[in-house]
């Protein structure tokens, strides 16, 4: 007969150790998406302290403290039992983070100021980028969309009643690749675009959102595209659960993440996870994202005289109440 090597009440305090304490200790960069904090560098690895979870939806994975011990530090069940009852960490986590939760947003959110000037994001959303001048231009009138002081573009996202809760940065200088979010920012209200129909388009990021409107505005369906639009701002559907609960006419999900092994994996567990209540499809860009694809399809239709009209608008001002 086996010897058991740890007592019930052991296994239970190992498994109800506080899990922030636990990502704390390995001295991990955490940024905080809604209720969740995303561990950066993990490949979407998102800590609930208030149930004491964890999710890599990149991966499929997720669990309590002593799956995460496993998962992060390659250790069996066993040593990572032990790892958890060898550390002083914290327990009782749901009172203690319900607390520490109330406290952080309870933080202002504000977004950055506006530049008095928006000549560098539509340069580098309409020249660089190649996305459709219309688009880009009903997004700023929108409110969804515009430059702050850093020549960043900021991608704003509101709740329900209006109210700015989200803004995600992009920064437009090809030369030093910049993106983030502004502090204190709900990923459950990520960028997104209101449709008319039935249909939720979702997406990893607001260029990618942006591309593939592009995309169907020029060669799909003659510009005809009213389906609701989303970006997740990462590979996990935090904002996705709330789309979904305030637009409950929605029925069809159309996962458009990137092609590569993190997006598809999120795509299948997304799926998996919606389909049964919603009808679920994915579709890949045939390169690693739609805006690969839109920049490949205009570097074949380019010409000389687009070139000299492109450096003419360039040099426009977007005049609009700041």
């Amino acid at each position: 007969m086996a010897v058991k090597r740890f007592t019930d009440e052991e296994i239970y305090i190992a498994n109800n150790i506080n899990i922030m304490d636990y990502i704390n200790s390995l001295n991990l960069d955490t940024k905080r998406a809604g209720r969740t904090f995303k561990v950066e560098g993990h490949g979407g690895l998102y800590i609930d302290p208030v149930e004491n979870r964890w999710n890599c939806f990149s991966q499929g994975k997720g669990g309590g403290p002593i799956q995460l011990v496993m998962f992060l530090e390659n250790k069996k069940w066993v040593e990572a039992v032990k790892t958890l009852l060898d550390n002083s960490y914290e327990t009782n986590p749901i009172q203690n983070n319900r607390k520490d939760i109330q406290i952080e947003e309870s933080k202002e959110f504000i977004l950055p100021k506006k530049n008095k000037t928006f000549n560098h994001m539509i340069a580098y959303l309409i020249h660089t980028r190649g996305i459709d001048k219309d688009i880009v231009y009903n997004c700023i009138q929108n409110k969804i969309l515009y430059e702050d002081e850093k020549r960043n573009c900021v991608f704003v996202g509101y709740d329900a009643e209006g109210i700015s809760r989200y803004a995600g940065l992009r920064g437009t200088n090809s030369n030093n690749v910049f993106k983030g979010e502004v502090e204190n920012s709900n990923k459950a209200f990520s960028f997104n675009i209101p449709g008319k129909t039935n249909k939720l388009y979702v997406f990893e990021s607001p260029i990618e959102l942006m591309s593939y409107l592009t995309l169907s505005k020029r060669f799909f369906n003659g510009g005809e595209f009213n389906h609701h639009m989303l970006s997740l701002g990462c590979l996990a559907p935090i904002a996705l659960d709330r789309y979904l609960e305030n637009n409950p006419n929605i029925n069809e999900i159309n996962i458009c993440l990137n092609n590569d092994k993190w997006g598809i994996n999120a795509a299948k567990n997304i799926r998996q996870e919606y389909e049964g209540r919603y009808r679920v499809n994915i579709e890949y860009p045939n390169l690693k994202d739609f805006n690969e694809v839109l920049v490949y399809i205009n570097s074949g239709v380019q010409s000389n005289s687009k070139e000299i009209q492109l450096e003419n608008e360039e040099s426009e001002d977007y005049e609009m109440e700041l």
